[in-house]
């Protein structure tokens, strides 16, 4: 297990790595959309791409894997699946929040019901869960996408497998996306 400041320094790299990652795969589908339609001079670029989009998969994962281990313990276990400390955190919070509002001569906002920050933090943690599956999809995927963009040139192969080809290039995106939106959501609820 890495240490607390290690963990949270492999976050921002892990996360770093993830927007790259969105962002190529992003622009790999705009790329692949233009290339299979006729603009074949960029096949280079496009290849170029999906060799990227792999490498910053890969580089994130690594990263969420070796992180992984301080993730369940520190805040999985800890918190997210703790009701306890869920209710224990949000009790210290209100409290501060009510010394800063008798502090500053104003009325405190009202605080969310503890039950479902519960429901909140439990969900959060689930989600986690099917990330982690949808990424690993996705760089299987990405990996298939390569292997047919080697030996397929829609100037001589035709366009018939374009759609497989963008289809692949859109799961891969899209599941950069989730990946993205549910590690956000869950490092804004509690993170290394």
């Amino acid at each position: 297990m890495l240490g607390e400041s290690a963990a949270r320094w492999l976050l921002v790299l892990h996360t770093a790595l993830g927007v790259a990652a969105v962002g190529a795969a992003t622009h790999l589908v705009l790329w692949l959309r233009r290339y299979v339609h006729g603009e074949h001079g960029r096949r280079r670029a496009v290849v170029r791409f999906g060799w990227i989009v792999l490498a910053l998969q890969l580089a994130a994962f690594v990263c969420g894997n070796a992180m992984y281990p301080t993730f369940k313990v520190e805040v999985r276990a800890a918190y997210l699946e703790n009701a306890g400390a869920v209710a224990g955190g949000e009790a210290a919070h209100e409290r501060e929040l009510g010394k800063i509002a008798q502090r500053e001569a104003t009325t405190p906002a009202e605080a969310p019901a503890t039950d479902s920050l519960v429901r909140r933090a439990a969900a959060s943690a689930h989600w986690f869960d099917v990330k982690e599956h949808w990424i690993a999809l996705g760089i299987f995927v990405q990996i298939a996408l390569l292997l047919v963009l080697a030996f397929w040139e829609p100037r001589r192969d035709g366009t018939a497998i374009a759609p497989i080809v963008l289809a692949f290039a859109a799961i891969v995106a899209l599941t950069l996306w989730l990946g993205a939106i549910v590690g956000v959501t869950t490092a804004a609820i509690r993170a290394v």
